[in-house]
Order: structure tokens, then C-alpha cells, then sequence
């Protein structure tokens, strides 16, 4: 094969020769022996906040070998990238945010990190950056929230001379909520938590039939009603009971308090506040 300078080939390469800008055996460059990177950006300055695949495109000499390593959202193809052809356009994939509540702008990066004989030309970063949209914001939803446990079945039994809730002991429910700010879009949903319990639930405030009593189901993870409806904007302000009732075989040594919380889920970005309210415990 021949041996070039420049685009003049030549027989030979002597010690002493001057001016030698490039030394190419066949296609590959003997002298010098480094390949350079010239180019590395992003193609875009910015993306939006759902993310996806993002061009990068590098410039520089065939052959020059390179990493790429993201971070803050963005991730590089994998192992080392020989360029081939000049400029070479890489995918960065870049992670969505766009369901992320209050997720801020962020800034995916990329560094780039020559490998082997591979350099980067004079003054060029190895680090570029992307401006990513900012995610959903988060809109608060000012409620007004209330719970109310009211005993309608007194009932008791002394442990080691301590008095505790017993078999038959039966508590009403109802935690009740106001529009505020934001109608009801920060609620997708009203829980009742208490106690491992037989439960009968009370009306459903939507006036859809459903049966009266459950006390055939145990609740095993704490005693607990979810409105099977949206509450979405539409309801106003509304209430939902609940009755709760101890068994023995449940708890055979009683209870020495019971305490009540209503919980709401909130609605996608619509943030609900409070988003709890409790009893606190409850002693006989």
C-alpha cells in the first residue's frame, strides 16, 4: 500500500523528513497518531418535558473512538463509538418527567470521553447540556376536612386492671368535607381508616344503591371504606359514614383505645389540603 503526505504518495518515510502533516497506510493514519474530535452537541438547545429520543452528532476523524455518558435524566448508548462517517448522529434517550408533579427544569447532560489514540480538539467541552421543560405543576386544593367518632354501643372489659374496649363496642363514623379553593379537583377519593373490624357502612352521599351492612366481611388491614365514587368537583361539599363494630374474635383482650382517620387521595396534580384528618386515640 502506499505511504502518503498529504494527498502525495510517497515510496518511503525517512527520518529527517519536514513537514509531514499525515502519515496513511491504506486508510489508516499512521502519522499522527491521534484522531481528533472536532465537534459534540446536541442537536436542539431544548425538549420537552416528556422526554424521548434526543439526536447528538459528533464531528471529527474516522476512526476516532469515544464514550458517551449521561446524567440528570439523560442516558447514552452503551460501550465505546467508533465514527465511521463523518458527522455521526447519536440517540440520547432522555427520561420523561412529564407526569412528575412540581418536577422543575432540568438540564440533561452528556460528556463525551475519547477512548484510545482520540482526542478532543483545542477548546472543545467535553460536556453539553439540553434544557428540559419543567413537569405538571402542583395545584393545592385548600378543603375544609372534619371526622367525628361518636360511641353508639358502649361496651368494655378490664384487663389487668386496665378498661378496654370490647366485644360489641360500636362507633358512627362520618367525616365530612367543604369546597374550598380549587372546587374538589385535589380529591379522587375518601377513606376511612379504623380498626380491624366487622364495619356496616352508612348512605352513600351519591344516593347509588349499595347494601347497608358488610358485617359478613372482615377488613384484615385495618377497618376502611373507599367512596366508590369520584368525587371530582361536582359533589360540593359532602359527608360519608362508616360504623365500626369489635368483635371477640378479633380481639378477645379488647382494645385499650380505637382512633379514626380520614384519608383523601389526591386527584393527579390537584393536591388536596389537609389531605388527612384524625381522632386521635379514643379511650373508654
Amino acid at each position: 500500500m502506499p505511504l502518503n503526505l498529504a494527498q502525495n504518495p510517497l515510496s518511503s518515510l525517512k527520518i529527517g523528513e519536514s513537514n509531514v502533516l499525515k502519515s496513511i497506510v491504506g486508510i489508516n493514519q499512521i502519522y499522527p497518531n491521534d484522531a481528533e474530535i472536532t465537534a459534540a452537541a446536541f442537536d436542539n438547545a431544548s425538549i420537552a418535558n416528556t422526554g424521548g429520543n434526543t439526536p447528538y452528532t459528533v464531528s471529527g476523524e474516522i476512526g476516532a473512538s469515544f464514550s458517551l455518558t449521561g446524567s440528570s435524566g439523560a442516558t447514552g448508548p452503551s460501550g465505546t463509538q467508533v465514527i465511521s462517517t463523518s458527522p455521526t448522529t447519536y440517540q440520547i434517550a432522555i427520561a420523561d418527567q412529564s407526569t412528575t408533579c412540581g418536577a422543575a427544569l432540568r438540564y440533561p447532560q452528556v460528556v463525551i470521553t475519547p477512548q484510545g489514540n482520540t482526542v478532543l480538539a483545542s477548546g472543545l467541552s467535553n460536556t453539553d447540556t439540553i434544557t428540559q421543560a419543567a413537569g405538571p405543576a402542583t395545584v393545592p386544593n385548600n378543603i375544609g376536612l372534619t371526622i367525628t367518632a361518636t360511641n353508639i354501643t358502649y361496651s368494655t372489659i378490664t384487663v389487668g386492671g386496665q378498661v378496654r374496649w370490647a366485644n360489641g363496642a360500636q362507633w358512627n363514623v362520618n367525616v365530612a368535607y367543604t369546597v374550598g379553593a380549587g372546587g374538589n379537583s385535589g380529591i379522587s377519593r375518601m377513606t376511612i381508616n379504623g380498626p380491624t373490624a366487622y364495619m356496616q357502612s352508612g348512605p352513600n352521599p351519591n344516593g347509588v344503591g349499595w347494601s347497608n351492612t358488610n358485617t359478613g366481611n372482615v377488613i384484615s388491614n385495618g377497618g376502611y371504606w373507599n367512596n366508590p365514587d369520584n368525587l371530582g368537583g361536582s359533589l360540593g361539599s359532602g359527608g360519608y359514614n362508616m360504623k365500626f363494630l369489635l368483635t371477640q374474635a378479633l380481639y378477645p383482650n379488647g382494645l385499650a383505645a380505637v382512633s379514626f382517620a380520614g384519608i383523601v387521595s389526591n386527584s393527579g396534580c390537584n393536591v388536596a389540603s389537609p389531605s388527612s384528618v384524625g381522632t386521635g386515640a379514643i379511650y373508654p
